[in-house]
């Protein structure tokens, strides 16, 4: 079978940062897909299963989409330290079209951890295989 994606491309030490972090942003793609609430409810589970990895974990040339994800849903502190963090907060405050882009980052962030561990989600597959 052959490789598709980037696998045999990539060096060892990218593929390895690529499968410590895939299960924690797959969550988080579930989360926007299928959750329950709003887009920007969404986004809050979606980061939340995110922020326990560092961008250190991740690929480098993901690193600094990650940490824009982070600060994009940080942005504001919360007013209730008690009751709600400052994810909740942020997303109670942006608008939708800020929401989507960090959604889109998100998704941009999966799909080139697929493709590094080579399972590209559509552009590399060839119907003949």
């Amino acid at each position: 079978m052959k490789d598709y994606g980037t696998r045999t491309t990539a060096d060892l030490i990218t593929r390895n940062q690529a499968e410590s972090v895939v299960e924690r942003v797959y969550l988080a793609v579930k989360y926007l897909c299928i959750g329950r609430g709003d887009v920007r409810k969404r986004l809050s589970e979606a980061i939340s299963t995110l922020l326990p990895l560092q961008p250190h974990e991740f690929p480098e040339e993901l690193q600094a989409g990650f940490e824009w994800i982070i600060k994009q849903s940080t942005k504001y502190n919360s007013q209730i330290p008690e009751y709600e963090g400052n994810i909740e907060a942020t997303m109670k405050r942006i608008r939708n079209s800020t929401g989507e882009k960090i959604a889109y980052r998100i998704f941009s962030i999966y799909y080139r951890i697929q493709d590094i561990r080579g399972f590209p989600l559509l552009g590399y597959r060839n119907p003949n295989d």
